[in-house]
């Protein structure tokens, strides 16, 4: 059983990663990873996209490893910065955000004014010490290869 649960999140990641994007209608497991994952620090994980609530990588922080179509509704709620008793502990991401870090090797990550992947949008790849088109009025999040 444990197998199959790994089979099916490995088959999950790779159509996610695979395809740059995740559907709302398949966006529930990527919702359930970012939750419940996205507050390891541990740099060997899969969460490479870091969005901080303060520029220059400052304030508390959230990791992203998937899609998300809007950081309002996740898998319980809003999706929050970790809680790690910064500035911006506990807020909700969602039109909260300042700065950001990419370190996925392989694609950039885009930060969207809208939900749904619209709207003026970040392409970010390494730091960015300040949003410029996000600034506080970010809804989604999104690879791109």
């Amino acid at each position: 059983m444990r197998y199959l649960k790994q089979a099916a999140t490995v088959a999950a990641l790779t159509a996610t990663i695979g395809l740059g994007f995740s559907s709302p209608a398949s966006a529930a497991d990527a919702d359930y990873e970012n939750w419940w994952f996205g507050c390891n620090y541990d740099s060997a994980n899969n969460f490479k996209f870091r969005i901080h609530y303060n520029s220059n990588l400052g304030g508390d922080y959230r990791n992203i490893g998937y899609a998300v179509y809007d950081f309002g509704h996740v898998y319980q709620g809003p999706l929050k910065y970790c809680g790690f008793k910064s500035s911006g502990s506990g807020q909700n991401v969602k039109n909260n955000a300042a700065s950001a870090r990419n370190s996925h090797s392989t694609y950039t990550g885009v930060l969207y004014y809208n939900s749904g992947y619209k709207g003026a949008a970040d392409y970010i790849w390494g730091t960015v010490n300040q949003l410029d088109a996000t600034y506080n009025d970010n809804a989604s999040f999104n690879w791109k290869s």
